[in-house]
């Protein structure tokens, strides 16, 4: 026959997992679009920080790369302009029909026209890859949630500084629970 005893504790509930949900990048709190107890699924949006500058910053980059294309464009032509040139000024010397000096200087704004587009283009990398900062900075002030489970704390509100290392909240895994109690020395053998 099987023998049973009963042993009533008091404890606490712990969930499975807990999370510290922090944002990627620093700023204010537009938005916290949960509460203590919602639940939450993995990607959902937990808060948003303020993007008004950031995209005021992106405009500002995307003309920027913008104006970087135009003056590739300008370069090529000028460059194309000063290849002609050069050819030209070959063919006449070649002839006889022009001082070696004219034909250096049209060299040496070929040369010229060939750095200058080179600049141009280093130029526009250099604003491509700042955009695109501008632009995953952007995506890092949405905050979601990395896994499923239930705001457990709630560690700041709307219009709060936020950081990437300090939690906005905590998100709690209680699909697996364990029980935290304190036994009495003396019912430690009916445990």
């Amino acid at each position: 026959a099987a023998l049973s005893e009963q042993l009533t504790v008091v404890g606490n509930l712990i969930g499975d997992a807990t999370v510290a949900v922090v944002p990627r990048t620093a700023g204010r709190l537009d938005a916290v679009y949960v509460r203590l107890g919602d639940s939450v699924a993995l990607g959902q949006r937990i808060a948003k920080i303020e993007d008004r500058e950031l995209l005021e910053q992106i405009k500002q980059a995307e003309a920027a790369f913008e104006v970087g294309n135009a003056t590739i464009r300008q370069r090529e032509a000028d460059l194309r302009f000063a290849q002609t040139n050069l050819d030209r000024s070959k063919n006449l010397f070649d002839r006889q029909l022009l001082p070696r000096q004219s034909m250096d200087d049209a060299d040496a704004r070929s040369q010229s026209a060939v750095a200058q587009l080179d600049l141009a283009r280093a130029q526009v990398q250099q604003s491509k890859a700042r955009l695109e900062e501008l632009r995953i900075t952007l995506t890092n002030t949405v905050i979601v949630s990395p896994v499923d489970g239930f705001v457990a704390r709630r560690a700041a509100d709307q219009g709060a500084y936020v950081s990437p290392n300090a939690p906005v909240v905590d998100v709690v895994d209680i699909r697996r629970v364990r029980l935290v109690a304190n036994v009495v020395e003396k019912d430690l053998r009916r445990v």
